[in-house]
């Protein structure tokens, strides 16, 4: 499996067409309010990766992908929970994860492991949403810890305009150390200045593109279905 920084403008368009298909495919029940831009603001300035089967797979081969910026880059999406006894620099927040095939979603979560030890991260921050649907599951399975209550998500809604509720969750410390510490151990290659990683699939679950890449005509038809549904603030589309 190779874990892809996409810099290019071809490359982020690729990932937003790719994560609003993904979506769209998965029946997503949620979309940016009028007012938000901060899906925008991620997508443009985050920092962004794909999750490959190969690594001389094309960007539209892409099987997952997901954002993460630290606060030193620009702030957490909402102000709890207050992280600010930390480095900016120290404290990561990952979001917009998004999967084709079963179990991409995993190993992209396992890349972002790597990234935040690679980054020496002293927390890593989410907002998974809990309604209408519950998406902190694999959060918890991961020893985040809920960081309050949960808020209503001002920046999404639900399709019918109603409210989304989100989870604020940190991973930080001990815990964070360690669960980095088990993933190293397990082992993986950086090159191109780390913007790309290899490691192998430690999971049952073999996922893969059982698909040819989609036209591009295709692509950008699922696109604009997908902005009638909406989109999912920090949960996976398919494990």
């Amino acid at each position: 499996m190779e874990l892809r920084q996409l810099t290019t403008e071809s490359e982020r368009r690729i990932f937003g067409e790719r994560m609003e298909e993904a979506r769209a495919k998965r029946g997503a029940r949620y979309r940016d309010t009028r007012r938000s831009n901060v899906g925008r603001i991620h997508l443009e300035y985050g920092l962004l990766y794909g999750l490959f089967e190969h690594d001389d797979d094309l960007p539209e081969q892409m099987m997952s992908g997901f954002v993460m910026h630290d606060l030193a880059s620009f702030p957490q999406s909402f102000p709890r929970p207050d992280l600010s006894h930390l480095s900016a620099r120290s404290v990561i927040e990952g979001g917009e994860l998004w999967s084709f095939a079963k179990g991409a979603g995993l190993l992209a979560q396992r890349g972002a492991t790597i990234l935040a030890g690679l980054m020496q991260a002293q927390a890593f921050l989410v907002y998974p949403t809990v309604k209408p649907s519950d998406q902190s599951v694999p959060y918890v399975l991961a020893n985040f810890v809920k960081a309050g209550d949960p808020i209503v998500w001002p920046y999404c809604e639900t399709t019918d305009g109603g409210k989304l509720w989100v989870q604020p969750m940190v991973l930080e410390g001990e815990a964070l150390a360690k669960l980095v510490d088990d993933v190293f151990g397990i082992g993986f290659e950086t090159s191109d200045s780390m913007r790309r990683i290899r490691f192998d699939n430690p999971f049952a679950i073999e996922p893969t593109l059982s698909r040819p890449a989609i036209p591009v005509e295709q692509r950008l038809a699922a696109v604009e279905s997908a902005a009638a549904h909406g989109h999912e603030v920090n949960g996976d589309a398919q494990a």
